[in-house]
């Protein structure tokens, strides 16, 4: 008979002073709606302790630099990063002032190597933005976010894209719900959970939440038929992560 063998999650560190900082990007560019999603995702993640650096209506360029300036900061002292966009997109780009950004430019400065002090910490990467014009079970009647086996540990060195975590707003191919008045649903389920009572919650149970709250929500065409929506998470995180209670709020 085969042996079990148990395996045991470890958690990272999150016995550092400060909670990280939070990149926030929203493009308002025929995104009605969008204005609350950046005042709700701003204040949620200050009430958890980010330092929030929030960028509206910027070029690719300025979003690039901003990024780049973030990863040249000394994060020593930081539990992780979390990057927060909003925009229309397609699958693999975002638009920023009518010009395209990869996605993955996005976090392109934090892993492997490039940013140092975020080594082995999670980049936590949260999308809000249509993946393509692929609906469930219909066509959106409100706006959407789319554009017109046992190896031997190398002790020291950790895979390229290791403590990285994207969450997009749905799955692939498909558009976000956004609406006007009340935000995007995504953006929206995120705030919800993560301003409960979430001390003692991993990471991947409370995102799993937000899909859940996210799939239950419902629209429907003027046709009739109905419109669902469900997250996707794309995770490298080798390890468990809690929002453990902070004292104190890095200042902006």
């Amino acid at each position: 008979m085969d042996s079990i063998v148990e395996f045991g999650l470890k958690s990272y560190d999150t016995t550092h002073p400060n909670r990280g900082i939070a990149v926030v990007i929203n493009d308002s560019d025929r995104r009605e709606g969008s204005e609350k999603d950046v005042q709700d995702v701003e204040a949620t993640l200050k009430g958890l302790k980010f330092n929030v650096r929030t960028f509206r209506d910027n070029t690719k360029k300025e979003i690039k630099k901003a990024l780049y300036k973030v990863a040249r900061e000394d994060h020593t002292e930081n539990d992780c990063l979390v990057i927060v966009a909003m925009a229309h997109g397609t699958k693999d780009h975002i638009t920023l002032k009518k010009e395209k950004l990869r996605i993955d430019k996005l976090w392109a400065s934090f892993v492997g190597n490039k940013c140092p002090s975020l080594i082995g910490k999670p980049k936590l990467v949260f999308m809000q933005t249509c993946r393509g014009d692929k609906v469930d079970f219909g066509v959106a009647s409100h706006e959407t976010d789319s554009t017109p086996c046992s190896v031997d540990p190398a002790p020291g060195i950790i895979p390229m894209y290791a403590d990285l975590l994207v969450m997009y707003s749905s799955y692939d191919r498909h558009i976000s719900v956004r609406c006007k008045d009340k935000g995007s649903w995504f953006i929206q389920s995120l705030c919800q959970v993560l301003r409960a009572n979430i001390a003692g919650k991993e990471l991947i149970s409370l995102l799993t939440q937000v899909s859940y709250i996210v799939s239950c929500q419902t629209s429907t065409t003027s046709d009739g038929e109905t419109v669902k929506q469900i997250p996707s998470i794309n995770s490298m995180l080798t390890k468990a992560f809690y929002f453990v209670p902070k004292q104190t709020q890095q200042i902006s």
